[in-house]
């Protein structure tokens, strides 16, 4: 602990000294440019090498502080007090109250969350016309496409050890897995159940993974697949990662994108990414969305009560994960991952 301190405020240090000479001896006009310039650069480098742990990390600092709710609201207050305490700029502190107390409220989040989950593609049209999916070769199980500052990342099932652990919402996908895979097994299909855990397995050691492989196939088995039709994609490190890792090993195992459909198990706010990505690769999906939130505006009926009008911190941070999914899904839709919702 004393270490990662000292650490800490060695970087700090450093940090300080480079801004003061930057601001002794550059003057300030350049160093506005410079600062464009680095945001410009990492912007590039995104798109570029998305897979750079550098760039994410740096991305995720800036979208945290400029594009979520929290964030923006402590930069708002921020800058409201840029002339000092005596001086406050009103109209910020109104702006980030404002901000504050609409992000917050469950009412607000959950309206959000719906109308996310909707997006890019109608999921519910979709699994309502099951003959989308003519031939089902695979049930694919994704986990949550989030990183290690998501509570539900670190909100971890400990099956033997904390290791082994992963997040508790693919525990609960692998059992309803098992039960389509029932399903299917008495219309006379054997699919293949592929996992694509994607960010949960990301920096272990081998014999990390390797136990979490076998964790989660013992999962399975227990649910009632068989241990010839399970397979674990371990390669992905985001959602389209590791979707393109499942797609190659489906090719591999015989798949024919274009021809054979999957059942696609993953969470209500990013399935309709998932189903688009899956779409550009050529690949029929019959979506399963799970983790969906009840509330919802429908019919003109407001299914709510009075609390869901009092802000709290858990509709801060579903709305902070609504906010991330739209981003993700624009950058998707940049890098061209994702198809033009007008093609469904």
């Amino acid at each position: 602990m004393f270490e990662l301190l000292t650490r800490i405020l060695l970087w700090l240090l450093i940090a300080a000294i480079v801004w003061y000479v930057f601001i002794q001896f550059i003057p300030r006009a350049y160093l506005t440019w410079l600062g464009g310039l680095i945001v410009f650069t990492f912007v590039v480098l995104a798109f570029l090498s998305p897979a750079s742990g550098t760039v994410a990390m740096v991305w995720g600092m800036i979208s945290s502080i400029f594009f979520k709710p929290l964030g923006l609201v402590i930069f708002l207050l921020l800058m409201s007090l840029k002339e000092g305490t005596k001086k406050i700029a009103a109209n910020l502190v109104v702006a980030a109250l404002l901000m504050l107390i609409l992000t917050s409220m469950p009412i607000v989040a959950y309206w959000l969350a719906g109308q996310a989950e909707r997006s890019i593609v109608d999921t519910e049209a979709l699994r309502a016309n099951a003959n989308q999916v003519a031939n089902v070769r695979a049930i694919v199980v994704l986990g949550d496409p989030t990183g290690l500052l998501d509570p539900s990342f670190r909100s971890r099932v400990q099956v033997s050890n904390v290791e082994e652990g992963f997040n508790n919402s693919l525990a609960s996908r692998l059992a309803y897995a098992g039960r389509l895979y029932a399903t299917q097994a008495t219309q006379g299909n054997d699919p293949l159940v592929v996992v694509g855990a994607g960010p949960q397995l990301q920096d272990r050691s081998d014999e990390e993974t390797g136990q979490a492989v076998q964790t989660i196939g013992n999962l399975l088995e227990g649910a009632g697949v068989p241990n010839n039709r399970i397979l674990i994609e371990t390669e992905g490190y985001d959602l389209y990662t590791t979707i393109v890792s499942v797609r190659e090993a489906l090719v591999a195992r015989g798949f024919q994108p274009g021809t054979d459909g999957i059942i696609l198990i993953a969470p209500a706010l990013s399935i309709s990414r998932a189903t688009s990505t899956f779409a550009r690769l050529d690949v029929d999906v019959l979506p399963e969305p799970t983790d969906q939130f009840a509330f919802q505006l429908e019919s003109g009926r407001l299914m709510a009560s009075p609390l869901d009008l009092i802000p709290n911190v858990d509709a801060l941070a579903l709305t902070t994960r609504v906010v991330d999914e739209y981003l993700t899904s624009v950058y998707y839709f940049l890098r061209g991952w994702v198809v033009d919702p007008g093609s469904f």
